[in-house]
C-alpha cells in the first residue's frame, strides 16, 4: 500500500484554520464599530394639516390637524407629539425670519399634554405671552417616539397691539325676517388711550346649539347692523367686537355682552275678497274666495246685527274652508258680516276686514 506524505495532509487543515481566524477578527472589529443613529423616513411625520393662526381675545391661537402620512407618503404609524416654534420682531410689518430666529415655545405630548389642547386629530395652542407693537411668527412639526421632528409646517405670522375696548350697550330689536343691532361707538383702547386706527366692528351670531359665526367678514364702519339672513320664529344670540388695524392685520376687542332676539312675521295676509251672504233654510250662508297667501292658517267671521254698534267674533276657532253657516241668525233681522284671514305665524297675524256683506234674514 502506498503511504500518503504527511505534508500533503497538513496543507488543507492549515488553510481552513487561517480562514476561520480571519473571519473572527473581522467579526470582532465589526461589533466594536457604532454608527450614529439616523431617524428613518418611514416613521417621521409629514407636515401637519390645516395649520391656522387667528387672534381671539388676549391670545394668538394656533390650530392644526395631525398628519396622517410619513415623509414617504405612506400611512403614519406613530406620532408622539408636536413642537411649536416662535420668532418675534419689533414693529408690525412683516420680515423674513431666519431659522436661527425661532425658539421652542411649546412641546405638546399628545398622550399627556401639559400645554395646549388635544381633541382627536385636532390640536390647539394659545399664546398669551405677547407684547404690543410686535409681530410673531410660528412653525409647527410633529415628532416620533424618539423625539425626532418630521416636516415643518409653513410659517404663519400675526401682529399684536393693545386691544380696543369692547362695545357696550348692545341692542337687538327683532322685526319681520330682520334683527336690527346698534351700540355706542368705541373710542378708546383698553389702556385708556384714544383709538386712532379703528377699522370698524364685527358682528357674531349663533342659534340653537350651533357655535358662533362671523356675520360680517369685513368690519362694518357704522355702530349698527341689520341682519337680514335670519328666519322668523327662531331665537338668535348676538355679540359685537371692535376691530383695530395693526399693520396689515386686524385685532379684535373682547366680546360685548350677548343680546338675543327672535324675528317674527308681522305682515298680515291680504284681505278676504268677494264675501257674500245668502239666506238658507238653516241660517245665513257665507262664502268668499280662498286667500292666495301660502301661509294662511284659516279665517274668522265677524257679525253685527241691526241696532248694534260693534262687530262681534262669531267663530272662536279658525275656519279652514272659505265658507260658514251662521245657524244662530234669527228670522226677521238684518245682519252685517265681514271676514279676515289669519296666517300661521307665532303672532297669528290677522288681515284687515273684508268688505261687508249685508243681508235681511
Amino acid at each position: 500500500m502506498n503511504r500518503i506524505p504527511e505534508t500533503a495532509n497538513r496543507k488543507p487543515k492549515t488553510k481552513i484554520r487561517f480562514l476561520i481566524l480571519l473571519a473572527l477578527i473581522i467579526l470582532v472589529c465589526a461589533c466594536g464599530k457604532k454608527l450614529a443613529p439616523l431617524p428613518p423616513d418611514a416613521v417621521l411625520p409629514a407636515q401637519v394639516r390645516d395649520f391656522r393662526l387667528v387672534q381671539e381675545g388676549d391670545a394668538l391661537v394656533l390650530s392644526w390637524l395631525l398628519p396622517r402620512e410619513n415623509l414617504l407618503g405612506q400611512p403614519l404609524t406613530q406620532i408622539q407629539g408636536c413642537r411649536v416654534l416662535r420668532a418675534d420682531f419689533r414693529g408690525t410689518e412683516g420680515v423674513i425670519p431666519a431659522v436661527s430666529d425661532f425658539v421652542v415655545l411649546a412641546d405638546i405630548d399628545l398622550a399627556y399634554p401639559k400645554v395646549g389642547e388635544v381633541q382627536g386629530e385636532a390640536v390647539l395652542f394659545r399664546d398669551r405671552n405677547l407684547a404690543p407693537e410686535r409681530r410673531y411668527y410660528y412653525r409647527v412639526a410633529g415628532y416620533d417616539q424618539k423625539r425626532y421632528e418630521g416636516a415643518w409646517s409653513r410659517t404663519l405670522s400675526h401682529a399684536w397691539g393693545v386691544l380696543p375696548r369692547m362695545p357696550q350697550g348692545l341692542q337687538a330689536v327683532p322685526g319681520d325676517r330682520i334683527v336690527r343691532l346698534s351700540w355706542p361707538p368705541v373710542t378708546q383702547l383698553q389702556d385708556g388711550r384714544p383709538v386712532k386706527d379703528l377699522a370698524g366692528y364685527r358682528v357674531y351670531r349663533r342659534s340653537g346649539g350651533e357655535g358662533w359665526i362671523k356675520v360680517t367678514p369685513e368690519p362694518v364702519a357704522a355702530a349698527s347692523f341689520q341682519d337680514v339672513a335670519v328666519l322668523n320664529d327662531v331665537e338668535y344670540s348676538y355679540q359685537v367686537r371692535a376691530v383695530r388695524r395693526v399693520g396689515p392685520d386686524f385685532i379684535e376687542s373682547l366680546d360685548s355682552p350677548v343680546r338675543t332676539a327672535m324675528p317674527e312675521k308681522r305682515t298680515p295676509p291680504p284681505p278676504v275678497l268677494n264675501l257674500v251672504a245668502v239666506a238658507g233654510d238653516r241660517g245665513v250662508e257665507l262664502r268668499w274666495d280662498p286667500s292666495p297667501a301660502a301661509d294662511v292658517a284659516g279665517y274668522k267671521i265677524y257679525r253685527r246685527q241691526e241696532g248694534e254698534v260693534n262687530f262681534i267674533l262669531i267663530t272662536p276657532a279658525l275656519l279652514t274652508r272659505p265658507a260658514y253657516l251662521d245657524e244662530k241668525a234669527a228670522r226677521g233681522r238684518s245682519y252685517h258680516y265681514y271676514a279676515t284671514a289669519v296666517d300661521n305665524s307665532r303672532r297669528a297675524n290677522e288681515s284687515i276686514p273684508s268688505e261687508e256683506a249685508a243681508i235681511s234674514y
